[in-house]
């Protein structure tokens, strides 16, 4: 998931093919919802816990890279220390991490509203942890953490830039697509983010 960058204008084609400035990236995005929980799980994991997320900056933009390097993630990495500190204390977001054996191996963090809306605005596991039911797990719990509160519905978006069968683990958990856009954001390792080798099988560098 990325944040958009300030609004500039670039032309684009509904049809056929757009050029994009240097250092400029673009995904498909796809919106998704749900509007009810989806019924309980009876699959228990001792292995894993889920706790508060740590408001130590540092230890919390390791993690972050961890699991969000091989999407190219930056929302959270374009913020200042400052900024970013009044995110994770703002009372309408919920950031946990995922605990196995006492490391950190995923994150999940629902954003509510005051319309009586959420959004699952970070869901992701470090890539070892990747299989095995793990994510399944954790967002079990990122849906009884969104139900437990009064909302209409929970949100999520995923873009091309995540892992292949995101769009389809997300409807096996009962969402539904609703929306689909075009993003177009600045390369994240560009800015010195992440390395110019970071997901470049993928997505390789392009400085123009």
């Amino acid at each position: 998931m990325h944040d958009p960058s300030p609004p500039a204008f670039l032309p684009c084609r509904i049809d056929g093919y757009t050029d994009l400035p240097p250092g400029k990236l673009a995904n498909l995005v796809t919106y998704l919802e749900v509007t009810r929980p989806p019924p309980p799980r009876a699959t228990v994991r001792p292995d894993l816990a889920l706790v508060e997320t740590t408001r130590d900056l540092e230890a919390y933009r390791a993690l972050y890279r961890r699991i969000g390097a091989r999407w190219l993630w930056m929302g959270r990495l374009a913020l200042s220390d400052a900024a970013l500190a009044r995110t994770l204390s703002d009372p309408r977001l919920v950031s946990r991490t995922l605990l196995r054996g006492g490391d950190a191996i995923g994150l999940m963090e629902l954003q509510f509203e005051e319309d009586g809306e959420a959004e699952l605005a970070y869901f992701g596991l470090v890539p070892e942890a990747i299989g095995g039911g793990i994510g399944r797990w954790l967002m079990d719990a990122a849906l009884a953490q969104a139900f437990a509160r009064p909302i209409a519905r929970l949100m999520v978006h995923t873009c091309t830039f995540d892992h292949p069968d995101a769009v389809a683990f997300y409807v096996r958990s009962g969402f539904r697509p609703y929306k689909r856009a075009i993003e177009i954001h600045d390369d994240p390792r560009l800015a010195g983010y992440y390395p110019h080798e970071t997901a470049a099988e993928r997505w390789p560098v392009v400085e123009g």
